[in-house]
């Protein structure tokens, strides 16, 4: 089954293209991981996955469903009440974990399910403690954000994302806010959601966990998919020369660390 696919999206901010002329498709279970330079439009195409960003033309499709449709910069033809029932399908993970500072741990994970989705309190807390023993934070359900590390905040946000039941997770860089001894146990949840085919996009510069996660991996410069391929063709056998420049240099600066 296709959960997503993007046709001909371009996207502008004033006279910079972010996105041209971006075309895949993604299928379920899938993992794909995009990668590329800062700038190239990566965060900026999820962001019109989920309508947090309006393409400027061209259509997405989330499970059969059309979710943004415009040509030339036309006023999309499918209303805001219909996007938003679409956009219920996918959860996202940014940069920055978002928690509500004055909720514990628990009531943000139990927040959007009741206001969003209506579920009954009791249901939410049964749903959110199951959630977080899967991420490894049963006993910080209680705790506020200020008393728990990045790291456990991502999962938190993971944790959140997952309690409005999406069918598709999209993430952010999510492990860029973090310090380089909490990347590994938020990896560690993705790739365990990877093993349960949970269908995902994830935007990231960590190439080794990149080519360990990935079905297949997007590469992108100035707005344009340079490479859509298995990670073994993109990490040990490259073609296009932006890509040989990008993993050489990329892969020094990470073997520095």
């Amino acid at each position: 089954m296709k959960m997503l696919q993007a046709r001909n999206l371009y996207k502008s901010f004033g006279t910079h293209r972010v996105l041209d002329n971006v075309n895949f498709e993604v299928n379920k279970g899938e993992v794909i991981v995009i990668i590329g330079p800062s700038g190239s439009g990566k965060s900026t195409l999820l962001r019109c996955f989920n309508g947090l960003e309006e393409i400027e033309s061209g259509v997405i499709t989330i499970e059969n469903e059309t979710f943004a449709c415009k040509e030339n910069g036309k006023k999309d033809r499918i209303n805001t009440k219909e996007k938003k029932d679409i956009a219920k399908k996918l959860g996202m993970v940014f940069q920055h974990f978002n928690l509500f500072p004055h909720k514990t741990v628990i009531e943000n994970v139990i927040e959007a399910p009741i206001t969003v989705l209506g579920v009954k309190k009791s249901d939410a807390v049964i749903m959110a403690e199951t959630l977080l023993e899967k991420v490894g934070l049963s006993d910080k359900k209680n705790a506020y954000p200020s008393k728990i590390s990045g790291g456990q905040k991502q999962r938190v946000a993971i944790a959140r994302a997952l309690g409005m039941n999406p069918d598709i997770m999209l993430f952010d860089e999510p492990t860029s806010s973090l310090d380089p001894e909490l990347v590994g146990e938020v990896q560690k949840v993705i790739i365990d959601l990877a093993r349960e085919k949970m269908t995902m996009l994830i935007v990231t510069h960590e190439m080794r966990f990149a080519e360990e996660v990935a079905d297949r991996i997007i590469f992108m410069d100035e707005g344009k998919i340079i490479a859509d391929e298995k990670p073994d063709k993109i990490f040990n056998n490259p073609e296009h020369p932006r890509i040989i420049t990008f993993i050489d240099k990329i892969s020094m600066r990470q073997s520095n660390k």
